[in-house]
Formats: C-alpha cells, structure tokens, sequence
C-alpha cells in the first residue's frame, strides 16, 4: 500500500469519526428533526374505548375532576393532549392551552364566565394552542424568558423550543401579560390557592401548579403514563432528578398527580392520574441511571423501565445531562 492510499483512508477514517462524534453531541437536535416530525393524521377518529366524562363539538371531553376542577381532554389527538380548569369564586386558570387543533376557547367559556389566565406547563407547540386568546397569559417568572421579550411586549418562540415543525406549525409569539414567580401562591378566590412551581426536566422553562389543600398536583410533560421525553434539547437529567426531589419533598403522600398525557391506547378514555409512588418510582430510575446501574433498550433515545406504563427515555451519557 502507498504511502498516498494510506494517507487517504486514515483521512476519510478521521473524517467519519468526527462526524459520527458530532452526530452524537447532536443527536437530540437531530433526533427532533427527523423523528418527531408526524407523518399521518394529526386528528383520529374517535376512540372505541369507554370515555370518562362527556364529548364537547365532537372533539373535546370535559371530565369533572370536583366541582370546581376540570379536565378537558383531546383524545383524537394523536398524543392525547389534556388540560386542566381550575375555578375560584374570583378568577380561573387554564393550565396548558390545548394543542390549537380546535377551539378550546369555547370549551372553557362555557363552563366558567370568570376572567381566565392561562399557563402553559411548558412551551412546546402541543400546550400553547390558546394562548393569546383567553382573558390573560402567564409565563414563569425566569431570566431566560423575561429577558427575551421583544420590543413590542411579545415574546418570540425558538426552534427547538416550540418544537412546532413536528405538526408542520409556524414559530408563534406570545404576548405576556402576567409573570407568576416560582412559589408564588395564585388566589382563585373563595380560599382557593394554587402554588406556582418551577419543575424544570422535560425542559428548562417547565412549570406545574399545586393545589395543596385538595392535594393536587398538576405536572404537564414531566411524568405520565407513558414515555418521558428527556432525550430532546433542553431536557435534563439532573434537572429532572432534582425537580423529583424538591416535589416528594413537599407534596402531601396522598397527592394525585394531574398529567397532559394520557397512555398509550388504554382501557378507558379518562384524565390520566398518578400517584406519589410514581414520582418515588422516577426519582429511583434517575438515580440507577446516574449510577450506572439501570439497563435500558433502543439505541437513541435509551429507554428505562419506570412503574407500569411509566418509561424514562433519555439520550447517551453526555446528552440531556
């Protein structure tokens, strides 16, 4: 072999290394570009399965959690989307903002004329459909939104942020009227308070809310009865670990956990709930995966048994960290 050829294949050996070393630092990004991009229908038919509570316009199913607390559910949405209405003698809060595939607007008008503000638990293009369109929209209060708003008051979504080229959806700017600082206590009115946390994992800017006296937790994208996503950019292990931590640290044992989505094709159509011991169960996997102990499946993302239905998915070792 000449010392030319040679030369030439130890270079296009270099070459494929870097990059399948660049694809790997990168994979989150392009894991999103290509895998989450939705091929067939956004909106399915109704499902066959038994529904917990009632259809609305053929799309929505509202679900009575008490008499002041709703579910309002999307089920023909292929990720079976939920959000959550919170009523108080004075306002209302809306958390998550439906997907935008139809008019939640209407939804919660008619069972609330209290003025509304809504929070999206996180800014991903499936929970903020109807921001901009209720009475009011909040934000958490972080430096690393606060300090993008824009001239005109509004703030322009990124990206990988929204994630919206998923559903073929436009970078959308939110108009803010209100920023809910993390611990902040929200009064609903009528000795109603909901406790404003900052549950960063999923993503950064991920927030849930806390009814303590009725000991419900409402945690958007964070665990539900299916696949975590902790493999896209912005998701974190440790964030997720210490967000774990710092929930089972205050929250009452018997707290029921309000998700945004539901499982995978289950027995029943209903608001997906679960329990203290699920996030006790997320807190034991992180720490098996920080400690090299856990055994997963599937290349990218690696997925790792949680409880039941509950799988954590995350990137290699030195992603999503």
């Amino acid at each position: 072999m000449t010392k030319r050829r040679l030369a030439r294949i130890l270079g296009a050996t270099a070459l494929v290394a870097i990059a399948a070393a660049a694809l790997a630092v990168l994979a989150p990004y392009v894991y999103a570009e290509i895998g989450l991009r939705q091929i067939g229908a956004l909106v399915g038919r109704q499902p066959e399965q038994p529904v917990q509570g009632r259809w609305v316009d053929d799309y929505f199913v509202v679900e009575t959690i008490d008499a002041t607390t709703f579910a309002i559910g999307e089920p023909r949405y292929y990720q079976g989307n939920y959000s959550y209405l919170l009523i108080g003698t004075q306002r209302a809060v809306l958390f998550d903002a439906g997907t935008g595939n139809r008019d939640i607007l209407t939804v919660v008008r008619a069972l609330t004329k209290l003025p509304v503000t809504v929070l999206p638990s996180h800014l991903h293009f499936d929970h903020v459909g109807a921001l901009g369109r209720l009475d009011h929209t909040a934000l958490p209060d972080l430096p690393s939104l606060r300090s993008r708003i824009a001239s005109d008051g509004t703030l322009p979504l990124e990206r990988y942020e929204f994630l919206g080229f998923a559903d073929g959806l436009p970078l959308p700017r939110i108009a803010v009227d209100e920023w809910w600082f993390p611990g902040t206590d929200i009064n609903l009115g009528g000795g109603r308070h909901l406790r404003v946390l900052a549950t960063p994992g999923h993503t950064p800017d991920s927030a849930s809310l806390y009814d303590a006296e009725r000991r419900l937790l409402f945690v958007g994208d964070l665990i539900y009865p299916g696949k975590l996503y902790a493999f896209l950019p912005g998701a974190s292990r440790r964030a997720y670990l210490d967000t774990t931590r710092r929930l089972l640290a205050m929250i009452d044992p018997v707290t029921r956990l309000y998700t945004a989505h539901r499982a995978d094709d289950p027995d029943r159509i209903a608001a997906p709930v679960l329990e203290v011991a699920d996030l006790r169960a997320l807190e034991a996997t992180l720490l098996a995966i920080d400690g090299g102990k856990a055994v997963s499946t599937g290349f990218y993302p690696r997925i790792f048994p949680v409880r039941g239905p509950i799988t954590f998915a995350t990137g290699f070792a030195w992603n999503n960290r």
